[in-house]
């Protein structure tokens, strides 16, 4: 690869979406707003964190399919127990809310766990793995639910206050704000566990033995296998993380919109997909980052968004987003070619 094309490679993503903010705040009425901005944040949230837990896969050559049914799923369990009328008598408020939050994250984390050993142990390609949990994952969500959404309770229901006060306290977590001194609605609580989980696993990848493990496995399964790393331990562990990501993500869902639904999370997988790929990971395996797929998920986000403020019908949105999705792997499949000629 040319330092051209490696200088590319590392900053062109950031450039773009540099560039994005600069024409919207030019060329699109109301884009250029604190309110704006911030809405841009919480729109972006659920999926940034999707993209950071399949960075880690895709960093492994592999992918996630399940992540957005996943999603679905871990929701309607999140407000199933948030409103369970045994669970509200037994812990109250704050012990139903923090129930929640925890079967939402482990059922996330136990399904990626399944994925994940299904793929090291069995040999089973992902693609197929994740595929069939992303099918089984979603018909449990609607036999679960009886396809209809679970949240805001009847009026008549004899734990009404109670269960509006559970709906509400998650809320705090999914579609809350902290005041900040210029900003009148203040800075999204999503947005703020988005940028806490980037950190976090951006020190995973970088800054620990785990994480060059990661990257080892995707660079050479075989030579890291020779090496001594647990192929198999990581890979599980990987898909792990992208289950409990999934897991969070359906919590905050639930929590921002006070209710689950059995076909929340649609194509979620692509929009992570993409925007790990746009920023920069590899779908060959060994290259990507966690900033890499927050700046992705941003650049998708804030392209939304002004389209959105223009008035650009919904399917030329899907176009434009397909358009650079491609242009993105095609300048992946160019890196490694480079890369291979030199």
């Amino acid at each position: 690869m040319t330092g051209a094309a490696r200088w590319v490679a590392r900053y062109g993503v950031g450039i773009a979406l540099a560039a994005l903010v600069l024409i919207g705040a030019l060329a699109v009425p109301g884009f250029f707003t604190r309110d704006n901005l911030t809405i841009v944040l919480l729109h972006v949230s659920i999926n940034a964190i999707l993209a950071l837990g399949m960075t880690f896969v895709i960093v492994t050559a592999g992918i996630d399919l399940s992540v957005g049914s996943v999603l679905a799923l871990a929701g309607v369990l999140t407000a199933a127990t948030l409103t369970s009328g045994p669970v509200l008598d037994a812990v109250g408020v704050g012990g139903a809310t923090l129930a929640a939050i925890a079967v939402g994250i482990g059922l996330g984390t136990v399904a990626g766990i399944m994925n994940g050993a299904i793929t090291a142990w069995l040999g089973v390609a992902p693609f197929m793995v994740t595929l069939a949990a992303m099918t089984m994952a979603r018909g449990l969500a609607r036999l679960f639910t009886g396809g209809v959404p679970i949240g805001f309770p009847a009026r008549d229901d004899p734990r009404f206050e109670a269960k509006v006060a559970a709906l509400d306290a998650l809320h705090v977590l999914g579609g809350g704000r902290i005041p900040v001194p210029g900003l009148p609605r203040g800075f999204p609580v999503p947005a703020l566990v988005m940028l806490v989980l980037a950190l976090v696993a951006a020190f995973v990848l970088t800054r620990t033995r785990f994480g060059r493990y990661v990257y080892a496995v995707g660079g050479n399964e075989e030579a890291a296998r020779l090496a001594g790393v647990p192929v198999r331990v990581v890979k599980l562990a990987v898909y792990a993380i992208a289950g409990a990501c999934a897991g969070l993500a359906g919590v905050l869902l639930v929590g921002q919109l006070r209710s689950g639904g059995p076909d929340a999370g649609m194509l979620y997988e692509l929009n992570a997909i993409a925007a790990a790929v746009i920023g920069g990971a590899s779908l060959f395996g060994g290259i990507g980052t966690a900033a890499g797929a927050l700046v992705g998920a941003l650049l998708i986000g804030v392209l939304n968004n002004a389209l959105d403020l223009l008035g650009v019908q919904s399917f030329w949105q899907e176009i434009v987003k397909g358009a650079i999705i491609l242009l993105a792997v095609l300048f992946d499949v160019w890196t490694k070619r480079s890369t291979h000629r030199a």
